[in-house]
């Protein structure tokens, strides 16, 4: 699910963020418009600064000059933070943040449509993700959808105007 050459090749690069002390949110090899960009996602406990964002590109840049053959072709390399509307990649992303408004599109549809947006109620064991949204037919009328993990292509936390945490940091 969007992480290019898949979770595991991307391990040693994972290894220089956490060795750096930091936590890696993601990596992602991107193609737009005609170039390749990869962009490496970085968070911390008191959050991301540019210097951190500067450390952590410095380290990428030694080890991928070092290791020319490891992204074929000319690319651009992205450090930043995962931002307010963190991606999720892995099963073990949206297991952390059940109960949070996320939105997810999928490759196939489901009952219709192929973007969801709702609270992350539930994630299986099997990989099945229980999404709560609203139907749209009154105010109070919701329900859940199951959305099979391997189908997902996006999935991001959806900003909330009226969440505290976020305020906080906002007036901060």
């Amino acid at each position: 699910m969007g992480e290019g050459q898949g979770k595991n090749n991307w391990e040693p690069l994972r290894q220089i963020v956490e060795g750096l002390g930091y936590e890696c949110a993601g990596i992602v090899l991107a193609n737009e418009e005609k170039r390749q960009i990869l962009r490496v996602f970085i968070d911390s406990v008191g959050g991301i600064v540019v210097k951190d964002c500067e450390t952590v590109s410095r380290a990428m840049n030694r080890f991928l000059d070092e290791h020319e053959d490891y992204i074929r072709g000319h690319y651009y390399l992205e450090v930043s933070s995962p931002g307010i509307e963190r991606p999720l990649f892995s099963l073990e992303d949206y297991r952390r943040f059940c109960g949070k408004k996320v939105k997810i599109k999928t490759r196939q549809e489901i009952g219709g449509q192929k973007r969801f947006s709702g609270i992350l109620e539930h994630v299986g064991g099997d990989g099945e993700i229980l999404l709560r949204t609203e139907t749209g037919k009154g105010p109070e009328e919701i329900e859940t959808i199951r959305i099979p993990f391997e189908w997902i292509t996006k999935g991001n936390l959806a900003f909330e105007e009226n969440n505290k945490e976020n305020n906080k940091r906002r007036n901060s």
